[in-house]
């Protein structure tokens, strides 16, 4: 079902409040592409540092790359073939511009200690500054929030068999994300011991419910 169908298929009254002037519909396009592209540059994965060790099979890690594929075509497919925004887009484009902010505002703060996604240095160093004083696992949640946002633009603009395979696909990335997080979780606490272990009490995974402030050792 294409987007003027969905629309038709709405009450009236809904329909009245969706976006159709045609500059407002471009910006919103041009304001989500950029948004977009910004994500995909800063989730990518250019140069293997030395050092790194793999949390999950390397094999499975390449499944990933390849999969991010289906969901960001269908997802650009949809913003290209829009010809209207309801309130319930610009709520979609909150979640994409709130993770792809947390996203690059994790990997400035990561600076040289960021590795690729599924990897985690074999000597690490604890990271409990800037946004990571705030959130422990800030890629992932910027991640998940852009996904959410996706998922919202994909179910409300794309045909059902496009919807399919990207549904699948983010399905087995927010699953291997979760499995990642998990592992490196725990290999931090075995090499940190006692400093991630206090940094882990303070700081939930996801959410910024406090600061954490360093506890001066005895």
């Amino acid at each position: 079902m294409n987007h003027s169908a969905l629309l038709n298929s709405r009450p009236a009254s809904l329909v009245r409040k969706a976006i159709c002037n045609v500059e407002q519909l471009f910006a919103f396009q041009f304001c989500q592409a950029i948004v977009a592209i910004t994500f995909a540059v800063f989730i990518s994965d250019f140069k293997r540092k030395v050092g790194m060790v793999p949390l999950i099979s390397e094999k499975w890690t390449y499944v990933l790359k390849l999969s991010l594929l289906a969901p960001l075509v269908v997802y650009a497919y949809a913003l290209i073939t829009l010809n209207g925004v309801l309130p319930v887009d610009l709520f979609s484009f909150g979640l994409t511009l709130l993770g792809t902010a947390l996203v690059v505002k994790a990997k400035w703060d990561l600076s040289r200690h960021h590795t690729w996604t599924g990897f985690c240095m074999d000597a690490p160093k604890l990271v409990a500054h800037g946004i990571y004083s705030y959130i422990r696992h800030p890629l992932y949640a910027g991640v998940y929030l852009f996904v959410s946002g996706l998922t919202l633009t994909v179910t409300l603009h794309a045909s059902w068999y496009l919807v399919v395979p990207a549904g699948l696909a983010l399905a087995y990335i927010l699953s291997f994300l979760a499995v990642s997080a998990s592992r490196e979780t725990k290999r931090l606490e075995k090499k940190l011991g006692r400093e991630f272990t206090e940094y882990k009490k303070q700081v939930h995974f996801c959410l910024p419910l406090r600061k954490y402030v360093k506890q001066e050792q005895p």
